[in-house]
């Protein structure tokens, strides 16, 4: 088959099923209020006794383990409390990013900021998909009463690991939804529990790195990266995980097999790419043909005959700055797992 018409099948082929699915918000209300925050209703609300992240602020900070330049990322700073807090504590050597959604916000932490004295804040208006940080920039990214408004999880979180240094780490904060025990406001405002944000951040390529138990409503978790691979280098999600995120357009699926093995059967999931072209083309080449159709916000799951040649794929995409994940299960396992075949 020459490379030429492998690349024109690809091409049709990716672009047939890119218009197939659009990721949805999980939660598209959550953030109205913010649209046109009034700040000062918002500072009476976040910045008050009685508000268990407030009266505990010293310890939440304190776990952190901040250190003189270290670059933080306050994501959803909101009015700038622990901003402020964390700024003086990585002195002038370090600097904290306050990330928000709402300039407004955004603007009242730097004017504060400003009138306090603090040089080392810069403000950061991201969006509801990614938080707008650089990659590799910051040491610590700090989440506080926050996640549970990401309205695109995987992506925002992916957004935070590309920003995030090597050895970079997450704090996370947030409300324990529990039915039976929570408020009516936490049950009714937050969209789940602890278990399934801390399996989304996991399945965003993290693992918890610790847990502390001082706060009464809430909880304190500390990430670090994970590359979510076992010992064969395929991916440790589960079939299941697998099955849910391609359903709800977190991921993709692509066939490295060759165009023989596809047209004598596939997955309808599943869009070719084969490894003969991620091998025959020049990086250059490669990554601008790629640029167009694998999209870099989404999980990209991989898959062969056997387990084999997906590990070679991975190591050629890896290098691109995909999130690809290799699936030890070949074509006719999937099937066995429920996958259905394209017709």
């Amino acid at each position: 088959m020459r490379p030429s018409f492998i690349l024109q099948l690809f091409s049709i082929v990716f672009a047939a099923s890119t218009c197939l699915a659009q990721d949805k918000s999980v939660n598209p209300d959550i953030n109205k209020s913010f649209q046109k925050p009034d700040v000062s209703t918002f500072a009476e609300r976040f910045e008050r006794e009685g508000r268990e992240v407030y009266d505990h602020r010293e310890e939440i900070i304190e776990a952190c383990q901040l250190k003189p330049g270290m670059f933080v990322a306050d994501i959803g700073a909101g009015t700038g409390l622990f901003t402020r807090m964390i700024a003086p504590r990585v002195t002038d050597r370090g600097q904290v990013i306050a990330v928000d959604i709402a300039k407004e916000f955004i603007e009242h932490v730097e004017k504060t900021c400003q009138e306090a004295g603090i040089k080392n804040v810069k403000g950061v208006i991201c969006t509801s998909e990614a938080t707008g940080l650089p990659d590799n920039s910051v040491d610590l990214a700090f989440i506080c009463d926050t996640y549970h408004h990401f309205e695109f999880p995987y992506k925002t979180m992916r957004s935070i690991y590309r920003a995030l240094k090597p050895d970079g780490q997450v704090v996370l904060v947030d409300f324990d939804r529990v039915e039976g025990k929570s408020s009516e406001w936490i049950l009714n405002h937050l969209r789940a529990g602890k278990s399934t944000f801390v399996k989304e951040i996991e399945l965003a390529g993290f693992e918890v790195a610790e847990e502390r138990d001082f706060l009464a409503t809430s909880y304190w978790i500390r990430f670090k990266k994970s590359n979510r691979k076992a010992d064969s280098d395929h991916t440790t999600d589960s079939v299941d995980d697998v099955k849910r995120l391609l359903a709800d357009g977190t991921a993709k699926l692509i066939d490295v097999r060759e165009e023989g093995e596809w047209d004598a059967g596939h997955l309808a999931a599943a869009d070719l790419v084969p490894l003969s072209m991620l091998r025959g083309l020049p990086a250059e080449q490669l990554k601008s043909k790629l640029a167009d159709q694998l999209p870099k916000d989404k999980i990209i799951y991989c898959h062969c005959r056997s387990g084999g040649r997906v590990l070679a794929a991975t190591s050629i995409l890896e290098k691109l700055g995909y999130d690809i994940r290799p699936l030890a299960l070949g074509y006719s396992a999937l099937v066995d797992e429920g996958f259905q075949k394209a017709e």
